[in-house]
């Protein structure tokens, strides 16, 4: 009825109350991220600030609002009075101004410009007292023509309909050309629900425009037509014949179109096919959503007669305001979302970089010192195969002395020198330059298999260590000191006089030496320089040099360049160890910031967003019988729920900001698991601020209801080849939360449920977390945890190790505890000798496969737990061999 209408303008401003208190924690979470975490800016550009400040606007700057627009000013009057129940606008009138009505304890009426300031301004209802406005006071004058000037009657009723902030806005009846603008322009604030109301059988050409321009402006909002079936107001239900009221309260139940020879009103139907040609209504829904059936964001435009009034306005005004919520909570869950994506991944890399960073350190200085002593090695315990490089070169050059000189001299030149002195320096350095390539490149050759050993993998680890620290405080960077390693085998640059090489540095002090003393070759008395006598000066020179003397001088600058280079690596690498170490102190504090505040801050965010949604889409669950009850919340049944029947809800009340953290961060985990056979769905979710009479909140979280737990049915009795088959289905719902980078670290009988046909899926994800988001915390039950769980250091082998004490349970066909457990009087003695290597024991009944497979997923040591991947394909194997040997109690398994 009319009379609800207020009550959906209460909620809605009740939901968004919610709404602006999450996104008020919402934008303070983000800002403090910005400030203090390394992933603040990189969150900055994936959430569009648009988003924000759009939420902030809708929530913060907007009120909702009634928009009744239609084909004539005695059209939209009609409406207005039937809603108000009161004859409050002139029915045969045109030309309006903006009218505003809203709620007031005292009926007046004021002129407002953009609905804001008010004009002093004499009207006509100010001189008596009145039930309609005067015509006069609500036409436009000539100074009004224009769009941008067009004033506002503020009409204040104290009436029912208005109460709890309902406004409703009837825009002036200006030409469509200028309706846009009017409407962007004073409808910035507006929340609108849009009514069109038509009382002509047809819609003209101005009247089409009108619509499409509405649509424009408001996009996806659905507009609800009204048609007024009376030229004097709307009609009643009790001024139609009995056969006409029955006919149209079966076609208002019937969805399918109807023939215009059956109908009893044909102007409706004329309508209603018109907008169905101009595609505003859908062929096969000519009303709106019944109550019941789901809702979804899109809300599709109405058409009803004035009879239905009464009851489908209401519905309409229900349905745009849970689009208006949905639309608005599903972007700040989409927010909240996108930031514990982020976390999570960002713990991952800043994990696998605390972990990998020492290592990677390790090995660039292991390798480098491998590098280093081969080379040495190569310039000292080598330095006999350097000398007989250089003698053999020696000879190769003496052999071809001719061919030395033609690259300096023509043959048979016979050119005058002054003096010997330049002739003999110009021959020194062709010697020393042929010497230095034909050395040097001996030289490469003899360790040129290092070049592959050292080069590539380190290079690539030093870039890597150096990317976030290059170039700090001047130091040169130990990647550098490894080129300049690798430079002095490789490298030989004899040309350039500013190369770093070993036969560069060797031929310089080779020439200083020569030209110490008088070469034995040098006549004192002037004489030609011919081509003979130059050969003869080459040949000389080459048998006055030693290999010996020559190899050492090779060595020793070869070390020298080696351990300089060494030295600067080591203290480039001391230089990185100690900035990378600052990072990743600073690393590991913001990790522990994320995964202590930030992380379950927003999943607390995302758990109220999400259950809002779900809240406004589906209602409340309507709790039934108990049907279990756990350690941290009572299961209770319940009928059909968001598409679920029959569904579960365990309902918990977290005592503190602990417990809601831990809840909020279980219920982001659970909802973010993909579909699986093997997995409980969680369903949906919705906090009950009500819950015990008001005095706390409890959240419900609703999935799939199933038949009984493990425990049950290992109580009541079930075959073994249904045993090993639920065996191996944890073992796969395991595998996939692995797969998805989850740990569950609670697996034991209650986790396990089954459903009619005893196949078994994994719940209560209460300790399921990412790897990297693990804090170390002793978490699960005391029989199935790890030893290793008792250290805080753990993996993901802790979920194998209680699928081996839950093997242990379902191997025995039992629910009491092994025999070796029942003796301890708490759980502190019995992690002692779990420690100690304390296992249930082997009852008769086991068979040597079952047993071997317990031993092994209960190892002490992690690493020597199988993999699920291997352990499935065993239990496989067992169960083929059972359903053979005891057939008609073994189930076939589904491929």
């Amino acid at each position: 009825m009319l009379t609800s209408v207020p009550q959906e303008f209460r909620k809605f401003s009740s939901h968004c109350y919610t709404l602006r208190m999450i996104l008020k924690d919402t934008s303070r979470s983000l800002e403090d991220i910005q400030a203090n975490l390394s992933l603040g800016e990189e969150l900055k550009e994936k959430l569009s600030s648009n988003v924000i400040g759009t939420l902030n606007h809708m929530l913060d700057d907007c009120y909702p609002g009634v928009l009744v627009f239609g084909q004539s000013c005695h059209a939209k009057a009609a409406f207005i009075n039937y809603i108000l129940e009161q004859s409050v606008l002139p029915l045969h009138s045109n030309n309006w101004r903006w009218i505003r009505l809203s709620y007031g304890l005292v009926k007046e009426v004021r002129l407002t410009l953009e609905h804001e300031y008010e004009i002093v301004e004499k009207l006509q209802a100010y001189e008596k007292p009145w039930i309609t406005v005067p015509e006069i006071d609500l036409k436009r004058t000539e100074q009004e023509a224009s769009a941008d000037h067009c004033q506002a009657l503020e009409i204040r009723l104290n009436t029912t309909f208005l109460k709890d902030k309902v406004n409703i806005l009837v825009p002036p009846d200006y030409p469509s050309e200028y309706l846009s603008d009017i409407l962007l322009k004073y409808l910035n604030s507006i929340l609108p629900v849009i009514i069109y109301v038509v009382s002509d059988e047809s819609l003209n050409d101005a009247h089409i425009k009108e619509i499409q321009v509405i649509k424009e402006t408001f996009q996806d909002l659905p507009i609800l037509f009204v048609s007024i079936m009376e030229s004097d107001g709307i009609t009643t239900s009790e001024s139609l014949t009995e056969s006409e009221q029955h006919f149209l309260q079966e076609s208002s139940n019937n969805q399918s179109s109807i023939s215009k020879s059956e109908q009893p009103n044909k102007k409706i139907w004329h309508l209603r096919n018109q907008l169905i040609n101009l595609g505003y209504l859908s062929k096969n829904e000519n009303n709106i959503f019944p109550v019941s059936r789901s809702f979804c964001t899109e809300c599709n435009n109405s058409l009803i007669c004035d009879y239905e009034c009464k009851e489908k306005f209401v519905i309409f005004v229900q349905h745009t305001f849970k689009s208006y919520l949905l639309n608005m909570a599903s972007m700040l869950s989409m927010i909240h979302n996108e930031c514990l994506k982020s976390f999570i991944l960002t713990t991952f890399d800043m994990a696998r970089e605390i972990q990998i960073t020492p290592q990677r350190i390790k090995y660039a200085q292991m390798t480098e010192a491998g590098l280093y002593r081969s080379l040495m090695d190569i310039a000292g315990k080598k330095q006999e195969e350097i000398a007989k490089i250089i003698q053999s070169t020696l000879q190769d050059m003496k052999q071809n002395a001719g061919e030395i000189l033609g690259d300096c001299y023509n043959e048979g030149s016979n050119s005058q020198q002054p003096s010997a002195k330049p002739t003999t320096v110009e021959i020194q350095q062709v010697v020393l330059n042929k010497l230095g390539n034909y050395v040097a490149g001996q030289l490469v050759q003899s360790v040129g298999c290092l070049h592959e050993n050292f080069t590539g993998t380190l290079q690539r680890c030093l870039e890597n260590l150096e990317k976030n620290c290059k170039d700090q405080d001047g130091n040169v960077l130990a990647s550098d000191a490894v080129k300049k390693i690798i430079s002095a085998a490789y490298s030989i640059e004899l040309k350039s006089s500013t190369s770093f090489s070993v036969i560069h540095s060797f031929i310089e002090r080779l020439r200083k030496f020569l030209h110490s003393f008088q070469m034995p070759w040098v006549a004192c008395s002037p004489q030609q320089y011919d081509f003979t006598w130059r050969l003869q000066t080459v040949i000389n020179m080459l048998d006055s040099l030693s290999s010996s003397k020559l190899a050492k001088t090779v060595s020793t600058q070869f070390q020298e360049v080696v351990r300089s280079s060494h030295e600067a690596f080591q203290s480039a690498m001391r230089s990185l160890e100690n900035q990378l170490s600052g990072k990743l102190e600073r690393m590991e504090e913001q990790r522990i910031a994320i995964r202590k505040q930030y992380a379950p801050r927003f999943a607390r965010l995302a758990l109220e967003s999400t259950s809002l949604c779900d809240l406004v889409q589906w209602g409340m669950p309507v709790l039934s019988r108990e049907i279990g009850r756990g350690q941290y919340g009572v299961v209770f049944a319940c009928e059909r729920w968001g598409g679920v029947d029959p569904c579960a809800i365990k309902s918990v009340v977290p005592p503190d900001d602990r417990h809601w953290n831990d809840l909020a961060m279980e219920f982001y985990y659970t909802r973010t698991i993909p579909e699986h056979p093997r997995i409980v769905k969680l369903r949906g979710s919705v906090i009950d601020h009500q819950y015990g009479g008001g005095c706390s909140s409890a959240v419900l979280l609703i999935m799939e209801r199933m038949s009984r737990d493990l425990y049950c049915g290992l109580r009541n009795g079930l075959s073994w080849p249904v045993r090993l088959q639920i065996a191996i289905d944890v073992i796969e719902g395991i595998r996939y939360l692995h797969s998805q980078g989850l740990v569950h670290r609670d697996i034991k009988l209650k986790n396990v449920l089954l459903d009619n046909d005893n196949r078994a899926k994994l719940t209560d994800f209460g300790f399921c977390i990412p790897e990297a988001m693990m804090s170390g915390s002793v978490v699960g039950t005391p029989v199935h945890m790890a030893p290793e769980l008792l250290s805080g250091h753990y993996d993901s082998s802790v979920d194998v190790y209680a699928f081996g004490i839950l093997f242990w349970y379902i191997c025995a066909n039992q629910v009491r505890l092994p025999y070796v457990f029942e003796q301890f009087h708490n759980k502190e003695q019995l992690w002692t000798s779990v420690r100690k290597g304390l296992r249930p024991e082997c009852l008769p009944i086991f068979s040597k496969a079952c047993w071997n497979l317990m031993e092994r997923c209960w190892s002490a040591a992690p690493e020597d737990r199988p993999p699920l991947g291997e352990v499935q394909p065993i239990l496989e194997t067992i169960w083929r061999k059972a359903t053979v040997d005891s057939p008609a109690t073994g189930k076939i398994r589904e491929t």
